[in-house]
């Protein structure tokens, strides 16, 4: 009779065997990650003695099938294996990274394999950024027949299932003309936050660019102000999702700066890649809906002691009749994060609420401000000049401690040194406030224009 025992240890050290039967009198140790349990033969016999196998079968992994997990042993039910044979298939199970741990057990009659899945953190889905031939489902298709056990959602991050997908997408590149390309993949995070959430398989060489943009139905009045967003885009690397969302938002922020708020990119689509030596090449399309442009009916400001309506309305660069502009409204909104800014009001919120007159094409901003507590100033450091120099700057500092913060005041302290204006430094202001008591306390480097500041 043949028994199964569990050894090795994710730590990679080995465990002891203790024999279920009392008859046994072999054990092998084998020692990799994931654990692997040894198959012994009984007492008297050799290593290299084959069994008949009557049935081999799976457990703990449901999401294979038995066929697809025998196929992948190269087992057959029936036939005869040594017992190496049947480690070396659990060895081959626990390489692709799949399983945490690759277990088994025989008998008479046959062996099973207990596997326990990787932990979830341990796999990854795939996303495939710039295989321009193929669509998602084709690409899962190929891959499926090429690489066995592959499922896009469940890729190992170790093992060597990345480097099979990998080496299957670098032939199915090389089977469209594409002499020594080279696919690879990296951990890949698809937001701001840093957490990694998918393997990105991508051409590494040649690279894969885009040779140019072409903006369909665009306006000739608009087309000069695209041209920027045209040159930036050709020559850059091309990726499925994000070129055509970067594509998106240029053109976007482009005409909503002109007043277009309907503005829709209605179809992006590439040419047939056009491969050569250094490059496979791309030609993008990017079909518009402008829709009408909008201009400013009103911006209504109500005016306070910082501020008056009148001073507003005269120093805005927005003015009513104007195309709806972001960048226009937002230097029109500093000028009121400014002012209070210079009363202690740094954390000062300001809102311009929209009125949208669809039907005439017009926009009624009306400004809002919500103050917040007023700060005052505790003290200035400056870590990067001499202890004379601090001096000198601390006997002209005018704001003292205790009084209202100006955020204003660093500049015009810059403005009115005349050595360090002459010589061309830059300032730096590292503001901390403390909320418990509503002070400020200031850090300022000086650095040479064109210089890194100092720390």
């Amino acid at each position: 009779m043949l028994i199964g025992l569990r050894v090795g240890a994710p730590d990679g050290r080995s465990r002891n065997c203790v024999p279920t039967m009392r008859y046994l009198s072999c054990m092998r140790l084998i020692r990799f990650w994931p654990a692997v349990a040894a198959w012994c033969l009984c007492a008297g016999s050799m290593p290299a003695q084959t069994r008949i196998l009557r049935q081999i079968s799976f457990t703990g992994a449901p999401a294979y099938s038995q066929a697809e997990l025998l196929a992948f042993t190269g087992l057959k039910p029936g036939s005869s294996a040594t017992q190496q044979q049947v480690e070396d298939a659990a060895q081959r199970l626990g390489d692709t990274g799949l399983f945490e741990e690759v277990n088994f057990s025989g008998d008479d009659r046959g062996v099973v394999y207990t596997l326990k899945p990787a932990a979830a953190g341990a796999v990854l889905p795939a996303r495939f950024g710039n295989l321009v031939w193929w669509q998602d489902e084709e690409i899962d298709r190929e891959l499926r027949a090429r690489v066995a056990l592959y499922r896009a959602d469940t890729v190992p991050i170790a093992g060597n299932m990345r480097d099979r997908i990998a080496a299957a997408l670098t032939a199915m590149v090389a089977e469209k003309g594409v002499t020594g390309a080279q696919v690879g993949s990296r951990l890949s995070s698809g937001g701001t936050s840093g957490r990694v959430e998918y393997l990105a398989f991508a051409i590494d060489s040649p690279a894969v660019v885009i040779h140019s943009l072409t903006l369909a139905d665009a306006s000739a009045a608009m087309q000069p102000r695209l041209e920027r967003v045209i040159l930036d885009v050709a020559g850059a690397q091309w990726d499925k999702g994000a070129s055509y969302v970067n594509i998106a938002s240029r053109v976007s922020d482009v005409y909503q700066d002109q007043g277009y708020l309907d503005i829709a990119v209605l179809r992006q689509e590439h040419s047939a890649p056009v491969v050569s030596a250094n490059s496979i090449d791309l030609d993008v399309t990017s079909t518009l809906s402008e829709g009408a442009q909008y201009r400013v009916s009103q911006l209504v400001w109500a005016g306070s002691e910082l501020l008056s309506a009148a001073d507003f309305s005269k120093q805005a660069p927005l003015k009513p009749g104007d195309p709806t502009s972001p960048i226009k409204l937002r230097e029109s909104l500093k000028l009121l994060t400014d002012a209070y800014g210079t009363k202690g009001y740094i954390d000062a919120q300001v809102q311009a609420a929209p009125a949208i007159d669809h039907a005439a094409h017009r926009v009624e901003y009306t400004v809002s401000v919500a103050p917040g507590p007023q700060y005052h100033f505790r003290s200035v450091r400056w870590p990067s000049v001499s202890e004379a120099q601090a001096k000198a700057f601390d006997a002209a500092w005018e704001l003292k401690p205790g009084d209202v913060y100006d955020s204003s005041y660093p500049l015009k302290f810059l403005s009115g040194n005349a050595q360090l204006r002459s010589q061309g430094y830059r300032m730096n202001v590292t503001l901390k406030r403390d909320s418990g008591s509503l002070t400020v306390d200031l850090s300022i480097t000086f650095a040479k224009a064109g210089a890194a500041p100092e720390p």
